[in-house]
This record gives structure tokens, C-alpha cells and sequence, in this order.
């Protein structure tokens, strides 16, 4: 990623106040990026945002799958017939939201790609509307991720905790599920927080551009000349044609999964000889939560 130092000051300020912008507010999106390990910028870190995205994405799920059935030794309440299609559907958007940040990243910098670099030239109510907007952005992801952290946190101990020698353990029973579990925490964590974080992206871009329109709409009270008001349209306009076309695989890749993984799991849910109660569905219920 390239240096998000510098201040988003207006180039022409003759009332003497500036906005200070010292890119805290981008320096904890670049943190939340690398704690997601997101990072394009060099081969090393490349492969070091591959090699955890394969591991956590992928093979932590399909390792937790086969290393933990117990279709044979559980109790009824502890078997999992939903955990295939969760599993599924939560590694689907993993991988999207992967491949999509690491493209955006990788082409425009996350700079750029949040139009950090245009910012200083918008007025200065704009500049302090899209400074607040970040820092709401990170409460944003708290306040809808860690309710749904909590009822995951909450089931996987609960499942491991009152399964007893029934789960598959290695080695010693303990350290065994204290291992497994917090592997699959981290794996649901994981890949929630990469699919929030493209989704919380989006709208904050989008604020963005809803600040310019509200400052353009006064636009028509201080100013008189034509085309001064033409080159701001079509400034806002071309800005929105920009992110359209950057998040549009996106935004119709996760209605078309969403879609369809509700459905899917609706009529998992809903057939006549259905194993569904509020326990063997806990993940289910977290992941409906989730998106």
C-alpha cells in the first residue's frame, strides 16, 4: 500500500481555519486491513495475505468438518447437519470479498480507491463530514460484528463444553478443544469481518458522494454562472460511474449468494423430516444474523 500520510486541507482557504486530517482515521482502516491481513503491496506480504486467507478460509473449515464428525459418537444435540452448507456459503463471500479487496488494493491503493486524494480540494464542511463518517465506520463494525461474535462465541462453547468425550479429541481432551475451537473462531471471525469490511467500504463511499450533492445543491443559491454548475455535475457525476463499475461484481456476485444461501438454507430448514431445534441450529441462526 502506498503512504497514507498527509492532510486532506483545502488548497484555497482564505478564512484562515483548515481542517486537520493526520490520516488517523485511514491509519486504523490500513490496521483493520492488515489485522484482516489484506495487503497487496509487496510479494512478501502477498503471500503472507494468501497463505492466511487459504488457511483460515478454507482449510480450517474443511479440517474442522472431517476432524470434528461425530455423527457417530455425539449425542442428537450435538451433531451438525447445517455445518456444510454454513461452512460453504461463509467461504464463498470469504472469497469474494478477498479477491475484491485485494484488486482494489492492488490497482488503486487504498488512497485512491476511497478518493482520499480528491478530498482536499472539496469544501471544508465536506472535509469534516467524510472525517466523521470514517470514525463512525469503525463503531459501524463493531456495533454488526460483535453481536454476531458474541452468539458464535457464545454456541461454539457451549458445543464444546457440554459435548464431553463425545467430539473427537487428540491427545489430551482439553487442550484438544480449547485448540479446535479457537481455530474456528478465528476462521468465522475471519471471514465475517473481511465481508463486513467490504460492505462498510462501500457506504462509506457512498457518503461521500451524498455530502457532494448536498453541498452541490447549494451550489444553485452561491453561484450563477453555467458552467461552473456543469463541471461540478458531471465531476459527480463521473464519480459515481467510478463506483459503480468498481463495486458492480461485487454487488451482484453477494445478491445472487445471498439469495441463494438463504434459499437454501430456508428449505433445509422448512423440509418435512428436517433435524432442526435451537441448538443443533445455533449456527445457522448466527449466520442469518451475519448477513
Amino acid at each position: 500500500m502506498e503512504d497514507e500520510r498527509g492532510s486532506l486541507l483545502p488548497k484555497n482557504n482564505e478564512s484562515g481555519f483548515y481542517v486537520t486530517y493526520d490520516g488517523a482515521e485511514l491509519r486504523s482502516f490500513r490496521s483493520y486491513l492488515r489485522w484482516v491481513y489484506v495487503d497487496q503491496s509487496n510479494a512478501c506480504k502477498s503471500t503472507v495475505s494468501w497463505s492466511i486467507f487459504i488457511f483460515l478460509a478454507l482449510v480450517v473449515p474443511i479440517c474442522s468438518h472431517f476432524l470434528l464428525d461425530c455423527s457417530d459418537t455425539c449425542d442428537s444435540d450435538h451433531t451438525r447437519p447445517y455445518h456444510v452448507p454454513v461452512q460453504i456459503s461463509l467461504s464463498v463471500f470469504a472469497t469474494l470479498s478477498f479477491l475484491c479487496l485485494s484488486g482494489w488494493d492492488r490497482r488503486y491503493g487504498f488512497r485512491k480507491f476511497l478518493f482520499l486524494d480528491k478530498v482536499g480540494d472539496e469544501s471544508l464542511k465536506i472535509q469534516r463530514a467524510y472525517a466523521e463518517q470514517m470514525k463512525r465506520t469503525n463503531i459501524l463494525i463493531l456495533r454488526w460484528g460483535l453481536p454476531c461474535f458474541i452468539a458464535e462465541f457464545a454456541y461454539k462453547i457451549w458445543w464444546y463444553a457440554s459435548g464431553g468425550s463425545g467430539i473427537p479429541y487428540y491427545g489430551n481432551v482439553y487442550l484438544s478443544s480449547i485448540i479446535l475451537c479457537t481455530l474456528e473462531l478465528c476462521s468465522w471471525i475471519y471471514r465475517t469481518s473481511i465481508f463486513f469490511l467490504v460492505c462498510v467500504l462501500f457506504r462509506l463511499i457512498c457518503y461521500l458522494q451524498i455530502f457532494r450533492l448536498d453541498d452541490f445543491a447549494q451550489v444553485f443559491q452561491r453561484e450563477s454562472e453555467v458552467a461552473f454548475i456543469l463541471i461540478e455535475h458531471l465531476r459527480i457525476r463521473r464519480n459515481l460511474r467510478i463506483i459503480s463499475h468498481r463495486f458492480r461484481v461485487f454487488i451482484l456476485a453477494s445478491l445472487i449468494l445471498v439469495t441463494a444461501s438463504q434459499l437454501i438454507f430456508l428449505l433445509m430448514a422448512t423440509r418435512p423430516n428436517a433435524d432442526l431445534d435451537i441448538l443443533r441450529g445455533g449456527e445457522l441462526a448466527v449466520k442469518f444474523l451475519s448477513m
